[in-house]
């Protein structure tokens, strides 16, 4: 009687773990990139939360720089923006909305008093996040 698996078999088992690695993979890929989303959305609050303070502390003004009058006071640095086919980036574009929404990544702050979106931040991206929302009305 002859021990040991047959080459057939070893080509089955290496077929079977294929397909299973090929359905996981996948899975795994997009778990990561729910997770970067997750943490980008985590430190959008965070920032809108200091920009906050920020506000209340100085009689309703808003900051008028890149959120560096933030830092240390308010929060200890400018947390990265981690989105799924954007290189990681804590830039802040600012300035008019027109100006501050580059779509080049990192942050956009609308820095102009005279700007109807005077004091919002958001991701600055024209891409959507996994739910199909656009990243700059979060």
């Amino acid at each position: 009687m002859k021990k040991g698996f047959s080459l057939f078999e070893i080509l089955v088992t290496i077929v079977v773990f294929a397909v299973l690695l090929g359905f996981t993979i996948p899975k795994f890929v997009s778990l990561v990139d729910k997770a970067k989303e997750g943490s980008t959305k985590h430190q959008l609050v965070r920032l809108r939360s200091a920009i906050a303070a920020y506000y209340g502390e100085n009689q309703g003004v808003y900051p008028t720089d890149n959120l560096n009058s933030l830092v240390p006071r308010y929060i200890e640095s400018i947390p990265q923006v981690k989105v799924p086919g954007l290189k990681p980036s804590n830039e802040v574009s600012f300035g008019t909305y027109e100006n501050a929404f580059s779509k080049q990544g990192g942050w956009a702050y609308v820095s102009d008093p005279a700007d109807p979106r005077f004091g919002d931040v958001f991701v600055n991206t024209d891409k959507e996040d996994s739910y199909g929302k656009a990243w700059h009305t979060h």
